[in-house]
C-alpha cells in the first residue's frame, strides 16, 4: 500500500508542474518543459494501474500535448487541459506493452483529470515565485531518485555502456506477481490471468536467486512476457524465498527437494478447473533452471521448458563454504546437520548437467536462452549443460539483454525494459518469432 501511496504522491507532484493552464501564456520552452512534465505524470499513473509504456513514448506524447495546447486560444485553455490530462492517461492502454484492462485505465483517467483540475485551481492562488518553483521541483526529484536507482552487480552499467538508450525504453511497476493462492505444505504461489478467455496455456514460473522469489525483478519481468504471449502464469516461491516459510527444523533431507513445489503447482492447476488451458510449461530462470532440470529429469508431464540463463553450477569449493552459502540465501537459523546437509547437495544440488544426463527418452522439449550480458562463470558453464541436454532442444542467444532482463530497482519501483518484455514474449509466441527474438 505504501508504494501505491508514494506512486500518487509523485503523479500530484508532476502534474502540479504543469503550469500552462494558471500563468499567462509562456513561452514554448516552458510549455514544452510543462509538457514532459505531464507525460512523467502519465508515465507514473502506469505504476498504479500496472502499464508498462516505454518512457520516451509517454514522453513524446507529453510534448504533443504541450504544443497543441500552446497554439489553442487562451478562452479554451482550462477545458483543453482537462482533455490533455484525460488523453495523456487513456494513452497508456494501447501503449502498454502488457495488457491492461482499459476499465482500470478508464478510472484512473477521470481521477487524474479531476485531480488536475484541483492542482490548477490551487496553483492559481498561490504567488507567482511558487508557481515557478512547482515548475522546477520534479526536475530536482528526478536527480535524487536518479541516485536511489540499483543495479545487481554491474549488469546496469554493462548495459548502458552497449545500449545507452535503454533508459528511455523503462516503465516504472511494483511488483505484483498477481492473485496469492496457497499450495500445500504452505508453498506461497500466484497466479496472473492472461485477458484471453482462452490463454496460449499456463506457465509454472520457477525464480532464481533472490530472497523476494516470485517479487524479484527478473520474475516480474518473466511474468509480463508470459501474459504478453497470451499465458496464464503460476509463479511459486521456493523454500525459504519470498513467502515461502522453511521446512520444519526436524523435517527429513527430502523435505528440501526444490521439486516438491512444481509439483504442488502442477496438481493445483489441474485441479478444481483451476487451468483455463489444458497445455502447461515450465519456465525457469538462473537458479529455477536447475530446479526445472531436476523436475524435467523425474519426469514432468509438461509441454516445453524454457530455461534462462541457466549453467551446471556443480558445488565446487570447500564444504563449508557451500553449507555457509545455503544457509544465508534461504535465511536458515544456525545450523543444519552436516550429514542432512550432505544429502540434501548430493540429491538436489549435483549441477544441472546431472539431471540433463538423467532425462527419459522422451522428454518435453527444451528450449534454452543464453543471455547477452551474463556472468562469466555461467559463460563458461552453460554449453556443458546445453550439451548434456538431449533432443529435442533449441538454443537462443538473446543479445544485448542481461542476466536480469535490463531490469533496475527504484527505491521500492521495479523499472522494466520494455523491449526486453516484447522479445521475450515473443520467445514464448512461436518459432519465428523466438527467431527474431533471439536475433534481436
Amino acid at each position: 500500500m505504501l508504494i501505491y501511496c508514494a506512486a500518487t504522491l509523485l503523479v500530484l507532484t508532476f502534474r502540479a508542474a504543469c503550469l500552462g493552464a494558471t500563468l499567462p501564456p509562456l513561452k514554448l520552452s516552458l510549455q514544452l518543459i510543462s509538457g514532459l512534465w505531464l507525460g512523467m505524470a502519465a508515465w507514473t499513473v502506469g505504476t498504479i494501474v500496472e502499464a508498462w509504456v516505454p518512457l520516451w513514448q509517454i514522453l513524446l506524447l507529453g510534448l504533443a500535448l504541450a504544443v497543441i495546447l500552446a497554439v489553442l486560444p487562451v478562452s479554451v485553455r482550462s477545458q483543453a487541459r482537462a482533455a490533455a490530462d484525460f488523453l495523456a492517461i487513456i494513452a497508456l492502454w494501447p501503449l502498454s506493452v502488457v495488457p491492461v484492462p482499459i476499465a482500470n485505465v478508464v478510472a484512473a483517467a477521470v481521477a487524474f483529470t479531476a485531480a488536475g483540475l484541483v492542482l490548477d485551481n490551487l496553483t492559481r492562488r498561490i504567488p507567482s515565485r511558487i508557481q515557478w518553483t512547482l515548475l522546477a521541483l520534479p526536475g530536482i526529484l528526478l536527480v535524487l531518485l536518479g541516485g536511489s536507482v540499483r543495479q545487481i552487480k554491474d549488469f546496469g552499467s554493462r548495459l548502458w555502456a552497449q545500449d545507452p538508450l535503454f533508459l528511455l525504453r523503462l516503465a516504472p511497476t511494483v511488483p505484483n506477481p498477481g492473485t496469492r493462492v496457497h499450495l500445500e505444505s504452505g508453498t506461497a504461489a500466484w497466479i496472473l490471468r492472461a485477458p484471453s478467455d482462452t490463454p496460449r496455456g499456463t506457465a509454472i514460473l520457477l525464480h532464481g536467486n533472490d530472497p523476494h522469489g516470485s517479487r524479484q525483478p527478473a520474475a516480474l519481468a518473466l511474468q509480463g512476457a508470459l501474459v504478453r504471449a497470451g499465458y496464464d502464469v503460476l509463479s511459486a516461491d521456493q523454500a525459504g524465498y519470498g513467502a515461502t516459510p522453511l521446512p520444519n527444523a526436524d523435517a527429513d533431507w527430502s523435505a528440501w527437494d526444490p521439486t516438491i513445489i512444481p509439483k504442488q503447482a502442477l496438481s493445483y492447476l489441474r485441479s478444481a478447473n483451476n487451468a483455463r488451458a489444458p497445455a502447461t510449461i515450465v519456465v525457469g530462470h538462473s537458479m529455477g533452471v536447475n530446479d526445472a532440470m531436476q523436475w524435467l529429469s523425474d519426469g514432468a508431464d509438461v509441454e516445453a521448458a524454457y530455461l534462462f540463463g541457466g549453467s551446471d553450477d556443480p558445488p565446487v569449493g570447500p564444504e563449508s563454504e557451500w553449507v555457509r552459502v545455503f544457509h544465508q540465501q534461504r535465511k536458515i537459523p544456525c545450523c543444519m546437520p552436516l550429514k542432512k546437509m550432505r544429502m540434501i547437495r548430493d540429491h538436489f544440488h549435483i549441477g544441472a548437467a546431472q539431471f540433463a544426463v538423467a532425462l527419459p527418452q522422451v522428454h518435453a522439449a527444451v528450449h534454452f536462452v543464453r543471455f547477452g550480458i551474463e556472468y562469466d562463470d555461467v559463460v563458461r558453464d552453460r554449453e556443458p549443460l546445453y550439451a548434456a541436454i538431449s533432443a529435442p532442444k533449441t538454443a537462443c542467444d538473446f543479445a544485448g539483454v542481461t542476466h536480469y532482463f535490463n531490469t533496475l530497482s527504484l527505491s521500492g519501483f521495479v523499472l522494466i525494459d520494455t523491449l526486453a518484455v516484447r522479445r521475450t514474449a515473443d520467445i514464448f509466441s512461436g518459432l519465428q518469432q523466438a527467431e527474431h527474438a533471439c536475433r534481436g
